[in-house]
C-alpha cells in the first residue's frame, strides 16, 4: 500500500510514488491546473504536515499537491507512442536522476529535491509543447510558509544596511529606479510576507489612525478691519504698492495669514510612493504569473493595496519629489518606519545582486540549507555586537562590486572589544597545520569561529550551522556501530554533527567549545565538568520567532567568554 499520484497529462501518464501509505485513503481525482490528478493513498490535510505526498487544497498561497525535501520518489512516465523527443521533468532535471534507458514507451527514475524547497513543478516537454502542474516542496526541518520569508527579509535587512549607512559611498547616490536580478518568485514571496496581517496591514492601520500632518500657509486678501493675522512678507508688498493705498492713506485689503492642517507632507507622500510602487510591482508580477495559487493571490495582493490607496486622508497628498530618509518621523513613528523598511526591502535591499543567495535559487526552489548558514552567521554577528556593544561597519561584512555583494569569508575577520578583550568572528576561517591559528591535524574549515584573545592568549569558539540535524539525547546513547552504519548508509546529519563538533574542539588548537546551531527544539551541552567549557553540543535557532532561541544562545556565549577570560 503505497502514497501515489497520477498526472494524465496529454502526452502521457507521469506516475510518482511516495513510498508506503502511513494510512489507507479513499482513492480520488482532483483537478490541477486543467490535469486530471489522481491520488492513491494521500490524505486531504488542512495544514501541511511531513508525509511523503499530502493534498492540501486550503490552505492560502500553497500549491495543494505538496511533496518533502529529502525524500526519494519513484517516477514513471508512460506513452502509447514513441518517447521520442520528449523530455521528463526537464524543470528538475538535475534532481531527476533516471534509473534505466528510455524504453520505447517509458521512463523511470528516481526524483529526490535534497534541500531544495519551495513552489516547483512536474512537468514534460514535447515537441508539441511543455505540460506541467505546480507542486509544493515543503522543508522538513523548518515552516517553509512562516519561516521562510522570515528568513528572507532578515537577510535582506542585513543588504539594506549598506544602503541605510550614512558613510556609505551609495547612501546619497539613489534613485528609486531600476531593475533586480532576482526571480519573480522571490518578489511573490516578499509580497507574501509583507500582505500578512501583522506586516503591512498592521502599519497602515496605524498610520491610517494617526497620520503625520504639518501646516500649510494660505494668503487671503480680506479687508484691513477683518484682518487678525496679517502675512509679514505680503504686508511688505501691499505697503510698496500705491494702488493698494486710497487717498486718505487707508490700505484697503492686508494678507491675512492661515495656517491649515494638512496631510500632505513628505513622509505622507512617501507612503503614498511606497503603495503605488508596490501596486506597479503587484500588475507586473500579474502579467506574467502562472494561473492558480499564484495569480489568485496576486489579485488579492492588489486589492489590498487599492484599498490601502482608497483611504479619503491620502487624496489630499501630492506626489513625492524628494525621498526624507532623514525625516524623524519616518525613521521612528510606529507604522511609517515599517513603511521606511519595507521599503528598503522591496525596492532596495534586494536591488543588490547577493552572488550567495542567487547561488542557493535554483528556478523556484531554493537551498534551504545554505540560506540558513547565512542567516545564522548574522544572527551570530548580531549577538556579539549586543554583547560587546559595539556596530559592526557593513562595508567590513561585504564586498561590493557595484550592485554585486558578496559575504566575507577566510580569514577575513570582524573585530569587537569587551574591556580588555579582544573578540573576532570569521566564516568560513580555515585552520590547517600551516595557519597561525592551526589544526595539528587534518585541515578544518568550521563555519563561524569566534576568537577570544585574553593578554596574549586566544581560545576559540567554533559553531556550525546544521539545517539538517535531528539531534536528539537518545541518538547519543545508542549502539555506535549501528549508528554509524545507519549514518554511512543514509547520509544522515545527527550523531555525526557532535562527532564533528568534538574534532574541531580537539584538533584546533586552543578551542574550547565548539556546538551546532540547527532549526528543531532541543538543547544538548556535553561539558566535560561542571563549567560551561570545555564542552560540545547543539543549540536550536530557528527563523521567525526566534528571541528566547536568540537569548539562550547569545547568554551562553556571553557565559563562555567571561569563562575564558576566568582562566587567565
Amino acid at each position: 500500500m503505497d502514497q501515489e499520484i497520477i498526472i494524465e497529462f496529454n502526452a502521457g501518464r507521469l506516475r510518482i510514488n511516495g513510498g508506503p501509505a502511513p494510512m489507507e485513503v479513499p482513492i480520488r481525482t482532483v483537478d490541477v491546473s486543467g490535469y486530471p490528478v489522481r491520488l492513491i493513498n494521500v490524505p486531504m490535510v488542512d495544514r501541511p504536515g511531513l508525509k511523503p505526498i499530502e493534498h492540501c487544497p486550503y490552505y492560502d498561497n500553497l500549491s495543494e499537491i505538496m511533496l518533502l525535501e529529502e525524500t526519494e520518489y519513484q517516477v514513471l512516465f508512460e506513452v502509447e507512442g514513441s518517447l521520442e523527443d520528449v523530455e521528463v521533468l526537464p524543470h528538475v532535471d538535475e534532481l531527476f536522476r533516471r534509473i534505466r534507458f528510455k524504453f520505447r514507451d517509458r521512463v523511470a527514475g528516481i526524483l529526490n529535491f535534497r534541500s531544495y524547497a519551495g513552489k516547483s513543478f512536474l512537468d514534460i516537454e514535447t515537441p508539441e509543447g511543455h505540460e506541467s502542474i505546480p507542486i509544493e516542496v515543503r522543508s522538513k526541518k523548518i515552516n517553509y510558509h512562516e519561516q521562510y520569508p522570515a528568513m528572507l527579509a532578515d537577510l535582506s535587512d542585513e543588504i539594506s544596511s549598506l544602503i541605510l549607512e550614512a558613510d556609505s559611498s551609495i547612501f546619497q547616490t539613489f534613485t528609486p529606479s531600476g531593475e533586480d536580478d532576482r526571480t519573480l518568485y522571490e518578489d511573490f514571496l516578499l509580497l507574501e510576507y509583507l500582505f500578512r496581517p501583522e506586516n503591512l496591514p498592521a502599519a497602515a492601520e496605524h498610520i491610517n489612525h494617526s497620520f503625520y500632518s504639518g501646516l500649510k500657509r494660505e494668503v487671503q486678501f480680506v479687508p484691513a478691519g477683518l484682518a487678525s493675522v496679517v502675512d509679514p512678507s505680503g504686508l511688505v508688498d501691499v505697503v510698496s504698492d500705491p494702488a493698494s493705498v486710497d487717498a486718505e492713506g487707508n490700505i484697503g485689503n492686508l494678507p491675512q495669514l492661515n495656517l491649515r492642517e494638512t496631510p500632505d507632507t513628505p513622509e505622507n507622500r512617501f507612503y503614498r510612493y511606497f503603495l503605488e510602487s508596490l501596486e506597479d510591482r503587484i500588475l507586473s508580477l500579474r502579467e506574467s504569473a502562472p494561473e492558480g495559487y499564484i495569480r489568485d493571490s496576486l489579485e488579492g495582493f492588489l486589492g489590498e493595496v487599492n484599498l490601502l490607496l482608497s483611504a479619503g486622508w491620502l487624496m489630499d497628498v501630492g506626489e513625492l519629489q524628494v525621498l526624507p530618509l532623514n525625516s524623524q518621523v519616518l525613521q521612528k513613528r510606529e507604522g511609517y518606519r515599517d513603511i521606511l523598511r519595507y521599503f528598503f526591502m522591496l525596492d532596495l535591499a534586494l536591488r543588490f545582486t547577493w552572488e550567495e543567495l542567487e547561488e542557493s535559487i535554483r528556478g523556484f526552489e531554493r537551498r534551504l540549507s545554505e540560506l540558513y548558514e547565512y542567516w545564522c552567521y548574522f544572527r551570530i554577528l548580531r549577538i556579539l555586537e549586543d554583547i560587546t556593544g559595539q556596530r559592526v561597519d557593513p562595508g567590513d561584512i561585504f564586498i561590493r562590486d557595484g550592485w554585486k555583494v558578496r559575504l566575507k569569508t577566510g580569514n577575513s575577520i570582524l573585530r569587537f572589544r569587551m574591556d580588555d578583550t579582544e573578540i573576532a568572528l570569521s566564516y568560513n576561517g580555515r585552520f590547517t597545520g600551516n595557519t597561525r591559528c592551526r589544526s595539528y591535524s587534518l585541515p578544518f574549515k568550521p563555519d563561524y569561529s569566534i576568537l577570544v584573545a585574553v593578554d596574549e592568549c586566544t581560545f576559540f569558539i567554533h559553531l556550525d550551522a546544521k539545517y539538517r540535524s535531528t539531534v536528539r539525547p537518545d541518538d547519543l546513547y545508542e549502539s555506535i556501530d549501528m549508528r554509524d552504519s545507519e549514518e554511512e548508509l543514509e547520509r544522515r546529519f545527527r550523531d555525526g554533527d557532535v562527532y564533528k563538533m568534538h574534532s574541531y574542539k580537539d584538533a584546533i588548537l586552543r578551542s574550547v567549545g565548539a556546538y551546532i546551531l540547527y532549526p528543531g527544539d532541543k538543547e544538548i551541552i556535553f561539558q566535560e565538568d561542571n563549567s560551561e567549557v570545555p564542552s560540545v553540543g547543539a543549540f536550536p535557532l530557528n527563523p521567525g520567532e526566534n528571541i528566547n532561541e536568540e537569548k539562550r544562545l547569545r547568554d551562553f556565549i556571553e557565559t563562555v567568554i567571561l569563562n575564558i577570560k576566568n582562566l587567565i
